[in-house]
């Protein structure tokens, strides 16, 4: 993996952990995500305007992969949720991003996407898994079988099936891209294949917002608050990703991308201790500790 994505990577994963605080505390619900999908949308518009790709010359197998991700995303979206009314973000937050790691490397070995990872990735990947789910816990002895098998960890396992299949198609979507647009740089392609993707995903929420009833209502509810906290939550996310998209053309396997976006549970444990004065539990230690052996062996080859 190269200092490029790494980099990338880490921005990423800070501005991630911060627009999923503010759907947190502002109860995430399909409207409030509509929201945010359609600032991003309205953010990356303007590459539609200028972007040397033509749409019409890509290929049937980007339409396949765009339209995989974007049922992957509102697979992530129902779970999110569902999750987020039922479960606090401390708890639910660290699984959500620790299943993927696994279901990623799963996948793309099964495929043959990408370059083989060897024993010590895959150790490392398996070491950080168990230090993100350490995270939430108060104590060693919390770590309990039950606690994982619960109703709500069904939800959870949703956001992280949808958080696997986006991720794997948006990085088989920008390398049929590039097959076309050889001639285009990198980051281009990235902004390029983002702002497609939003105006889709945003034009479906809108339409599965206006065919439920219960959605109608509730987002004229929200029109009438005027809350522009889904602005910012939106300018977040999508900086988010397009970093995520951006980190994709650096790596020899996706998974990589995956692994190393749980950077974001460490820098969000400092900010809470320096920042919000929480206490730190010795096993959130334990648990960053191994987050971290396990990013540095994923990368011994």
């Amino acid at each position: 993996m190269s200092f490029i994505a790494f980099v990338l990577i880490v921005t990423s994963a800070t501005l991630h952990a911060a627009w999923n605080l503010i759907a947190k505390k502002n109860t995430m619900t399909v409207f409030f995500y509509a929201q945010i999908s359609t600032v991003a949308t309205l953010s990356w518009f303007h590459m539609q305007l200028w972007t040397p790709i033509r749409l019409s010359e890509l290929p049937p197998a980007f339409w396949g992969s765009l339209i995989g991700s974007l049922l992957s995303d509102l697979l992530y979206c129902w779970g999110l949720v569902h999750t987020y009314r039922r479960m606090e973000m401390a708890s639910a937050y660290p699984i959500m991003r620790a299943l993927p790691i696994l279901l990623t490397a799963v996948v793309t070995g099964w495929l043959g996407w990408g370059t083989t990872l060897g024993f010590a990735a895959k150790l490392g990947f398996f070491i950080v898994c168990i230090g993100a789910l350490l995270m939430p816990l108060g104590k060693l002895s919390d770590f309990k079988l039950s606690r994982y098998l619960s109703w709500n960890m069904w939800n959870v396992f949703l956001v992280a099936c949808g958080t696997t299949g986006y991720t794997i198609f948006d990085s088989r979507a920008q390398f049929y891209m590039h097959a076309v647009a050889e001639h285009v740089s990198k980051p281009i392609l990235s902004m390029s294949y983002y702002s497609t993707r939003s105006i889709c995903l945003t034009s479906v929420l809108w339409l599965i917002i206006a065919s439920v009833p219960e959605n109608r209502a509730l987002a004229k509810k929200c029109w009438r608050e005027q809350n522009l906290t889904p602005l910012l939550a939106g300018v977040f996310a999508s900086g988010t990703y397009v970093l995520v998209l951006l980190a994709m053309n650096y790596v020899t396997n996706v998974s990589y991308v995956q692994v190393f976006r749980q950077l974001g549970l460490p820098i969000g444990m400092a900010a809470g201790v320096l920042i919000l004065k929480e206490r730190c539990a010795t096993i959130k230690c334990v648990g960053v500790t191994l987050i971290l052996l396990g990013l540095a062996l994923s990368l011994w080859r």
